[in-house]
C-alpha cells in the first residue's frame, strides 16, 4: 500500500473511531464539542452582522452621490479633546470659499453653503413641532449636491435668495407633523422660531442615513438666514463634481481654489478637510474591521473552552483503549500512526462542534439582519475560517493525548485490563 493511500485509510479510521464514539458517549461527546459549537457560532455571528452593517453603511454612502465632497475645517477623526496647536488655529469655513470653487473651479456642477440653527421650534396653528434639528440657511444649488427633489411645490430659486424671502421648503416628516396631508402645506404660513415663513415646497421622502432621518429639515434661502441670524458664522459646503469620471480633477480644483482663497504657501499643509464618499466608506470599514477583530477574540474564549473539553476526553479515550493501542503496535503499526489517528478524531470530533456552530450561527445571523432590515453576508471566507479554527482547536487540544497514546509501550498495553 502507498504511503498515500495508507494515510487516506488512517483519516477514514479515525474518523470512523470518532463517529463510533460520539455515538457510544452522547452525552459527553455532545458537552464536549458544545464549547466550539458556541465559539464558531458566536464568531458567524458577529462577522455575518458586521458584514450585513458594512453593506448597509455603503449603501446609505451611496445614496448621497458618487461625485459629492463636503468641505470642513475639521477632518471627522480629529481628537477634540487634544487639537494641535494648527488645529487651533485653523481659520473657519466661508462664504468666500464657496464663492472661490464656485468662480475657480469649471469642473464642478455645484456648490452649496449651509449654515444651521440649533434647538428649533416649528408651529402651525396649534401644532408644533420641537427641535426640528435641520434648519438650515442654503442656496438654490442645494436641490443640485442633495440630489433630491421636491414632492410638492417647489425648491428654493435665485429670486428668493435675492430678496432675502421669507420661504421655506420643509421635509416631509415637518409637513406630516403640522397638516393633515403634505400637499395642504403648500402656501401655507408657519413659524420657526417665532418668525413667519410661507412654505412653498414639501421634500420628496429619502431613507434615513445611518438611522438619522433627513426628513425632518427646513430650508430658507441663505440670505434670509444671514438677515435673521447674523451671528452665525460657520459655514459648511457640499460640492458636486460634474462626473464621477471628472471627480479627481474636480477634487483637485477644488484643493487648489481653497488653499488660494485660505492664503497657503506651497510647502504649507492643509488647514481644511474635504471629505468624500471613499472617505466615509474608508472610515466604516476601518471600524467594522476593528470591531470584527475584537468581537471574534472574544468568540474564541468558548473554543479555549471546548479546546480543554476534547483533551479530557481524547485522554479518557486513550485510556479505554489502552489494549487496542497494544494489539496495533504489536502488528506493526508506528508510533506517527497512533498520533496521527488520535489527531484526526480529536479533530473530526470539533470539525463537528465547527459545523453545527455555522449553521447555528448563520441561522440566528440571518435572523437578526433581517430584523435590522440589513443585507445578509453570509462570507465564504468566515465559514472557512471557522472550520480551520474548529479542525485546529482538535488538533492542538488532542496534541498531549496522542502523544501519550503514541509512547504507551505494547508489552504493558497488552496486559492492560
Amino acid at each position: 500500500m502507498s504511503r498515500r493511500r495508507q494515510s487516506l485509510a488512517e483519516i477514514r479510521e479515525g474518523v470512523r473511531l470518532a463517529s463510533g464514539g460520539v455515538r457510544a458517549n452522547k452525552f459527553r461527546s455532545i458537552m464536549t464539542i458544545v464549547g466550539v459549537t458556541i465559539g464558531v457560532g458566536a464568531v458567524i455571528i458577529v462577522n455575518t452582522i458586521m458584514d450585513g452593517f458594512t453593506k448597509y453603511a455603503e449603501e446609505s454612502v451611496d445614496k448621497i452621490g458618487s461625485n459629492v465632497m463636503y468641505v470642513r475645517k475639521w477632518s471627522m477623526e480629529t481628537d477634540f479633546e487634544n487639537l494641535t496647536q494648527e488645529e487651533r488655529k485653523r481659520k473657519d469655513i466661508t462664504m468666500d470659499e464657496a464663492l472661490a470653487i464656485q468662480k475657480m473651479c469649471p469642473l464642478v456642477m455645484a456648490v452649496s453653503p449651509q449654515k444651521k440653527h440649533w434647538n428649533n421650534i416649528a408651529q402651525y396653528e396649534s401644532r408644533k413641532v420641537r427641535n426640528p434639528d435641520d434648519f438650515r440657511g442654503v442656496w438654490p444649488e442645494e436641490a443640485i449636491v442633495a440630489n433630491r427633489d421636491v414632492s410638492h411645490g417647489r425648491f428654493i430659486d435665485e429670486n428668493d435668495l435675492r430678496r432675502g424671502a421669507n420661504v421655506c421648503v420643509i421635509g416631509p416628516d415637518i409637513a406630516d407633523a403640522l397638516f393633515a396631508e403634505r400637499g395642504d402645506a403648500l402656501d401655507k404660513e408657519i413659524k420657526v422660531n417665532g418668525y413667519k415663513f410661507r412654505v412653498i415646497g414639501v421634500q420628496e421622502e429619502i431613507d434615513d442615513l445611518f438611522g438619522i432621518s433627513e426628513n425632518d429639515c427646513i430650508l430658507i434661502p441663505m440670505s434670509t438666514f444671514d438677515r435673521l441670524y447674523p451671528g452665525v458664522k460657520r459655514v459648511y459646503l457640499v460640492v458636486s463634481a460634474v462626473s464621477r469620471q471628472q471627480f479627481g480633477e474636480a477634487l483637485d480644483q477644488v484643493t487648489n481654489a481653497l488653499r488660494r482663497v485660505r492664503g497657503l504657501r506651497s510647502e504649507e499643509e492643509n488647514n481644511f478637510d474635504i471629505t468624500t464618499q471613499e472617505s466615509f466608506k474608508g472610515l466604516i470599514n476601518d471600524i467594522t474591521q476593528s470591531v470584527q477583530l475584537g468581537a471574534t477574540a472574544v468568540a474564541c474564549v468558548g473554543l479555549l473552552v471546548g479546546m480543554i473539553g476534547v483533551m479530557n476526553i481524547m485522554l479518557v479515550a486513550v485510556t479505554q483503549r489502552t489494549r487496542e493501542i497494544g494489539i496495533r503496535k504489536a502488528v506493526g503499526a508506528r508510533r506517527f500512526n497512533i498520533l496521527f489517528q488520535f489527531l484526526i478524531e480529536a479533530a473530526t470530533l470539533t470539525g463537528l462542534g465547527g459545523i453545527i456552530g455555522i449553521i447555528v450561527g448563520g441561522l440566528a445571523g440571518l435572523g437578526i439582519t433581517a430584523m435590522l432590515d440589513w443585507q445578509y453576508q453570509l462570507s465564504l471566507l468566515w465559514v472557512g475560517i471557522s472550520l480551520a479554527l474548529s479542525a485546529g482547536t482538535g488538533i492542538i487540544a488532542g496534541l498531549y493525548p496522542a502523544w501519550r497514546a503514541a509512547r504507551v509501550d505494547p508489552i504493558i498495553a497488552l496486559q492492560y485490563e
